[in-house]
């Protein structure tokens, strides 16, 4: 599930120098994972959780990570996880149902590293037989809610979020190639 990408990365607005590397992390990556999430800042972390978080929440959180029936993919900037996608099933092993979230670092976002995590956690979600997959939005997250778009969600709004939907084809040869 590796796809290095060496050298200059393209953006929307400029080249960004960094070294990137999309790839599925691993349990004995699980500290990685945590730091990755302690770092976010408040905005980001309200962006990502739906309400601000604490330092012991986050720890509990990724604590709870099933690394068996879920997924959790990195986005490696210069050899340090900035970003992460993860994939977390609902109900049994053979559920059909999952959820995802995204999360960049402040200084990594507006450079497409989103998106492209997102189109990579859906195949990883289509792969693993998922046929719909979940999505909570902060109301004021035009980041996710154009990701959403991108990936043609069916969104509504709810309380102070936007619930999204997106339904998933299932894996062909293809996808499975794509991972």
């Amino acid at each position: 599930m590796s796809t290095p990408s060496a050298g200059l990365t393209l953006s929307r607005s400029r080249i960004t120098p960094w070294k990137v590397a999309i790839r599925a992390l691993r349990l004995c990556e699980h500290e990685h994972f945590v730091r990755h999430l302690l770092r976010l800042d408040g905005l980001t972390r309200r962006e990502r959780f739906g309400r601000g978080v604490s330092d012991d929440w986050i720890a509990r959180y990724a604590a709870e990570t099933d690394w068996r029936r879920g997924a959790v993919l990195g986005c490696w900037i210069d050899g340090t996880l900035r970003g992460a996608a993860e994939l977390r099933r609902y109900g049994t092993s053979s559920s059909r149902t999952g959820e995802t979230a995204l999360s960049i670092e402040s200084p990594f976002q507006n450079h497409g590293l989103g998106s492209l995590l997102a189109r990579r956690i859906v195949v990883i979600a289509r792969n693993r037989r998922i046929a719909t997959l979940s999505m909570f939005i902060a109301a004021g997250n035009w980041r996710m809610r154009s990701i959403a778009q991108k990936l043609g969600a069916r969104m509504a709004f709810a309380g102070g979020q936007i619930e999204v939907e997106l339904t998933l084809d299932p894996a062909t040869a293809v996808t499975l190639a794509e991972e």
